[in-house]
């Protein structure tokens, strides 16, 4: 049934009852819903982009209060074993940013194999418009 309403709203919004041009307006939709999918996540990816960048940062800082707990000093009260906790920190969030890397590399060839199929249906119907 959902077949058959997707059928008609086609045909309506084509404004023909050819079937070559409720075909080519399916197609379009295609990749118009490819080309919106492709945005969301070349958006996401610039995300985790900057995510893994802020996670580099808050590493970057940490090891540097670490081998100069002097700078820590000046910004809050260390005790002794806070190196332990400055260490386990440094390593929580290497942990994270390594799986934020793992997670972009995934992403970015999602997002490559996205663009391939994507140019493949625009192929597919500027072969059909020219039909």
């Amino acid at each position: 049934m959902d077949g058959l309403v997707r059928l008609l709203e086609l045909v309506y919004s084509a404004g023909s009852v050819s079937v070559t041009d409720v075909m080519r307006l399916g197609f379009d939709r295609e990749v118009q819903e490819e080309r919106g999918w492709l945005s969301f996540l070349h958006g996401w990816c610039v995300h985790v982009a900057d995510r893994v960048a802020y996670l580099d940062a808050i590493i970057q800082e940490l090891e540097f209060c670490r081998r100069h707990m002097f700078v820590g000093q000046l910004v809050v009260e260390l005790r002794s074993g806070d190196a332990v906790v400055l260490a386990n920190s440094i390593m929580y969030f290497k942990a994270i940013c390594d799986f934020g890397v793992e997670k972009l590399a995934n992403m970015q060839l999602f997002l490559q194999a996205s663009a391939a199929h994507l140019d493949r249906r625009m192929q597919f119907l500027a072969r059909f418009n020219a039909m």
